[in-house]
């Protein structure tokens, strides 16, 4: 089997990769990264670019793409809105067409995000397929946008594309500026004494729904699999845990105590849902799909990640 993963090096990117050629596929890649993952057949290449993606898709000829090439807010940097359109939207486009030109008949899994779902009441929580898009940022715009054209091209094209709504994702290789790395990195730094008994944190009370990394890109395979084209699918644990149930589990795999945690915004944003909770129903029951990984461990690994890269002085 020939699987081509855009993205990667990137965070879900290397471990979809290493999951796939555990699996026995051959496995060519797309990034704009120089560190592409051991085995894999590397090309680098900008999604954006049409001819480029379409020499790609020509010569790897895959029965398996995985687009997960984006760009992701991470820290307090903004990324320009039409910046998030071009690589995310564009580079969709161009990996659509590519495939439909050269592999139509590649089954097609777009990454998308449970952003699009926007700020849904915590009364009509746990979040299933059905709920209406209402992105409340660019970045969840772009991703609904992504997904009105893999609607479109197997509507029009008759591709067999499928989409996952990933909810949190954490672990081992979590990119820098995200929540759970934050924490993990600065639990290490104290704990290693380079910085003193205080972190910070956006706000505290905010819920998310976690799903271990390693256990996402296990959800993408089987979509792709045992997936119906056209469908969407809620990649999430069904679990919501609150960023001071997070902090407090890093905490305690550090045996830290005394530390000063400050809030740096108290009273959240508009774009952000006090609440996230996913329904992982749909993908369960059509894939068997199940989380095997407890948050604790996915955290652990990732703080031992972070020990490792404060001791190497490389944070």
């Amino acid at each position: 089997m020939r699987v081509l993963i855009t993205g990667v090096c990137g965070f879900a990117g290397s471990h979809l990769a290493e999951y796939a050629l555990a699996q026995g596929a051959k496995v060519a890649g797309i990034d704009l990264d120089e560190a592409f993952p051991a085995g894999v057949s590397a090309y680098p290449a900008d999604v954006t670019q049409p001819a480029v993606v379409e020499r790609v898709v020509q010569r790897v000829r895959p029965d398996r793409v995985f687009h997960l090439a984006a760009l992701v807010p991470a820290g307090d940097v903004p990324i320009p809105p039409d910046r998030l359109i071009t690589v995310n939207v564009l580079g969709t486009l161009r990996v659509l067409e590519a495939v439909r030109r050269h592999a139509p008949t590649a089954t097609t899994l777009i990454i998308s995000s449970a952003s699009v779902y926007g700020a849904v009441p915590p009364a009509r929580q746990p979040i299933d397929e059905s709920a209406p898009f209402k992105p409340s940022t660019p970045y969840a715009a772009s991703k609904a946008m992504q997904e009105l054209l893999a609607i479109q091209y197997g509507a029009e094209h008759g591709l067999p594309v499928m989409r996952a709504r990933t909810f949190n994702q954490t672990g081992p290789r979590e990119t820098a500026g995200l929540v759970t790395a934050t924490l993990a990195r600065q639990v290490a730094e104290i704990e290693a004494g380079v910085r003193g008994p205080a972190l910070a944190v956006r706000y505290l009370v905010t819920r998310r729904d976690f799903t271990d990394v390693r256990d996402v890109v296990r959800a993408y395979w089987l979509i792709l699999e045992r997936g119906i084209a056209g469908d969407a699918y809620n990649v999430c644990s069904g679990r919501a845990h609150s960023v001071a149930d997070v902090l407090q589990m890093l905490l305690m795999l550090a045996n830290l105590t005394g530390v000063q945690v400050v809030e740096r915004e108290p009273h959240r944003r508009p774009s952000d849902a006090a609440l996230s909770l996913g329904d992982p129903s749909r993908l369960t029951t059509t894939t068997g799909w199940q989380p095997s990984i407890p948050l604790e461990q996915s955290l652990r690994d990732l703080l031992d990640e972070y020990r490792a890269r404060v001791g190497a002085g490389i944070i």
